[in-house]
């Protein structure tokens, strides 16, 4: 139990990152007051994130080989994730101003870079850390932690720093000082509450065979058999409408700016909302899990974000954008969590560790794909409407995708 508690705590860790850095608070911090206006803003972050996506799909797979190989896979999480909370630190000296338009960018991709890479080992601890029965349930304690996570540090952060009348440590708006502390909140939590995961990281004796040229046969055979096989249509179609996912948890922070001229204040209770209904999908989700199929919940699911998604295009009110933005996080849950339990019915006990790294290498391959598409049509059409709508689309070729998926288990 010890270790699944730690394991979880590293989620409810590493939640600040995404949350107050990547999503919310710097990402409009940079598109309102360091970039020229928000479109510009949009763009250059999304390009940003983008790159950093590209270069993790590149380099990811071949550090995980040579981390197997060399068995530092426990170094590599704890030195990624070191310098991911020291470049956190530096984002405090990004003041709003056009000069430190490349400086945040560089900072926030490198950080981004070494978080996304540390989460490919963390994600690998996790059947080391429970047994079969447990797998699930270790999972989605760890996921429910990372949601509550990063509603404990946004409400810290709406408190203390961006609502406070007595701002603390001698901190002033001046600068924009309230808004650039929320970096160092972020970097003591994910430093605080990881510890207790990196501090009891052992090594574990690797099978030699582990990379034989039989493990990458057997890999090709979990997805290609005489052509795409069912699995290999899943992980397509997964990769499809995560990457629009992925676009609109990056990018919508921005685009709230935008469009709905939301302040961070806003920005950090709507986040908040979207947690707590992510939390509650993702548990009615997995009762739906166990009821009917993996399958079924991932399309109720990404039909209703297209719906909401499409929605929130029309609208110009912002109290229904923060309703509809909060249905949107009611169906991001379930989608994570039953694509998750979708692999684990169809494969195997002997080829789960297989199928999973293929599950990981269809969410970073193409990850950058969403936040460029957006940010490039926003930047030719000048629209953060049409821009945006382009998640959407990816959302539904995804969908289209697994409607031809079978729903039974296949035991590769």
């Amino acid at each position: 139990m010890k270790k699944i508690i730690n394991f979880a705590l590293y989620d409810f860790a590493n939640s600040a990152f995404t949350t107050i850095v990547i999503t919310f608070i710097f990402s409009t911090y940079f598109a309102k007051q360091i970039a020229p206006n928000p479109v510009i803003g949009q763009s250059y972050w999304g390009w940003t994130i983008g790159t950093t996506g590209i270069i993790v799909a590149i380099i990811g797979p071949l550090l995980g080989s040579f981390a197997d190989k060399k068995n530092c896979t426990e170094l590599f999480i704890k030195i990624f994730t070191i310098i991911c909370i020291s470049l956190t630190c530096l984002l405090w000296f990004s003041k709003p101003s056009e000069k430190f338009i490349f400086y945040t960018l560089m900072i926030v991709g490198a950080a981004n870079i070494f978080y996304e890479l540390s989460l490919i080992f963390y994600n690998s601890i996790l059947k080391r850390i429970s047994d079969n029965k447990n797998l699930g349930k270790s999972s989605g304690y760890a996921f429910a932690l990372g949601y509550i996570g990063g509603i404990i540090v946004l409400l810290i952060s709406i408190k203390i720093f961006i609502d406070g009348n007595s701002l603390p440590f001698g901190l002033t708006k001046e600068n924009s000082e309230h808004i650039r502390a929320t970096s160092i909140l972020v970097a003591l939590w994910y430093l605080i509450f990881s510890l207790p995961f990196l501090l009891n990281l052992k090594k574990i004796k690797k099978n030699e065979n582990q990379f034989s040229n039989n493990n990458i046969k057997m890999i090709k055979e979990l997805v290609w058999n005489k052509g795409l096989n069912n699995l290999g249509k899943f992980l397509i179609a997964r990769m499809l409408y995560a990457d629009g996912l992925n676009a609109i948890i990056v990018m919508g922070g921005i685009f709230a700016v935008g469009v709905f001229n939301l302040e961070i204040k806003d920005l950090l209770m709507l986040s908040v909302f979207m947690n707590i209904t992510a939390f509650i999908g993702a548990i009615i989700g997995g009762y739906a899990n166990d009821r009917y199929s993996s399958k079924t919940v991932i399309i109720i699911s990404l039909i209703g974000l297209i719906f909401s998604s499409s929605i929130i295009l029309s609208l110009e009110s912002k109290i229904y954008f923060l309703i509809f933005a909060s249905f949107n996080g009611f169906f991001i849950g379930p989608v994570q969590s039953a694509s998750r339990v979708f692999i684990s019915k169809a494969v195997k006990i002997d080829n789960q560790s297989s199928a999973f790294g293929l599950f990981a290498l269809s969410g970073k391959l193409t990850s950058f794909i969403g936040p460029l598409l957006v940010s490039t049509i926003t930047f030719i059409t000048n629209s953060q409407r049409i821009g945006f709508s382009s998640a959407i689309i990816l959302l539904i070729i995804g969908l289209l995708i697994l409607l031809r998926v079978k729903n039974t288990s296949l035991n590769y």
